[in-house]
């Protein structure tokens, strides 16, 4: 059973990560202690991989133990907590009635709920926990009953997000299924299935990815410094955005044109900004989520012109081709 002191180091952490601003040792050191925690209860370990990814035809769900090392993301996970309980406290003040939750994906510690759930009572707000991956569901039914939180879960449910039915209203859904340039895991997927069957009024996190283009001269590295210099980093636009209101992926389309001349080697990069909600935002290393991609190594007189589109299949991921060179 749960002790007292165990349940006091939960909200403890969770409160350093709403109130630590960019103190990343303080969420640094919140994560690990909710990971050391949570793994005690669940036996979910990263370090010992039992469990297998699963593919499907919109994408990967990654493995339980794969789910479960994303807590360990200190900024991600602060972010992200940060930014759902602005939500829930949004539906909360302006509802009389209980909020309902769907948290798709939600990996064996339901890691974007579970730590919130003691800021409110349970006649505020109920969640339904659904994963594809039956190794994750039954731990997170482990971890909400050895918590005590039973009340707040309306019910388990093991299937695809990127298919599943809604049989009931939810005031918010979250689904954060994705790597950086939402490459082979099924967020668009989710979304597209998701969000049309929800009320226009439904919240939906994150509730924005945007994927941008960007031109970097290379710097010169000093080893010394262990830095380089010199390097410059230049917007060439907005590929896409996926949301409530962009949901169709045929649309994920955009022709790059690239400065005429180049004078030193460039690097084509793609850059990943997810808005969690409200003013919560991750952008550029933020975490793994926020890598820059680099698609093409540019030299002088090359390429004039790059096409770039999001291509959904059961490996989602952008690709690209070059429509014209410089002549």
């Amino acid at each position: 059973m749960v002790s007292t002191t165990n349940m006091t180091l939960v909200r403890a952490a969770v409160e350093r990560l709403i109130h630590c601003g960019d103190d990343f040792q303080e969420m640094k050191l919140a994560v690990e202690s909710l990971y050391e925690f949570f793994k005690s209860i669940t036996g979910i370990d990263f370090t010992k991989w039992n469990d297998a990814d699963i593919h499907l035809p919109s994408g990967k769900a990654i493995s339980a133990e794969g789910a479960a090392h994303c807590l360990l993301e200190f900024r991600r996970t602060a972010i992200f907590l940060r930014g759902i309980k602005q939500a829930v406290d949004s539906k909360v003040d302006s509802n009389e009635g209980q909020i309902k939750i769907l948290y798709a994906g939600c990996g064996p510690y339901a890691t974007l709920i579970t730590p919130l759930l003691h800021y409110y009572s349970a006649d505020k707000i109920s969640v339904t926990l659904l994963d594809v991956n039956s190794v994750s569901l039954n731990a997170a039914e482990k971890l909400i009953n050895e918590l005590r939180l039973g009340d707040y879960i309306e019910q388990f449910v093991l299937a695809d997000a990127a298919t599943y039915k809604v049989d009931r209203p939810y005031d918010i859904v979250i689904s954060e299924t994705m790597q950086a340039g939402l490459k082979n895991e099924p967020q668009v997927a989710i979304a597209q299935n998701l969000i049309p069957q929800c009320s226009v009024d439904t919240i939906f996190i994150p509730e924005r990815i945007t994927i941008d283009a960007y031109l970097r001269k290379r710097g010169i590295w000093d080893g010394d410094r262990l830095l380089e210099e010199g390097g410059e980093t230049n917007h060439l636009g907005e590929l896409f955005t996926v949301s409530k209101a962009n949901l169709d992926s045929s649309s994920y389309r955009k022709v790059i044109t690239l400065p005429q001349t180049f004078n030193k080697p460039y690097d084509l990069l793609l850059y990943t900004t997810i808005k969690v909600f409200g003013n919560e935002v991750l952008g550029l290393n933020d975490c793994s989520l926020n890598l820059p991609l680099k698609y093409f190594e540019l030299r002088e007189g090359y390429t004039k012109t790059v096409e770039f589109w999001y291509n959904q299949s059961n490996k989602p991921k952008i690709e690209s081709k070059i429509l014209d060179y410089i002549s």
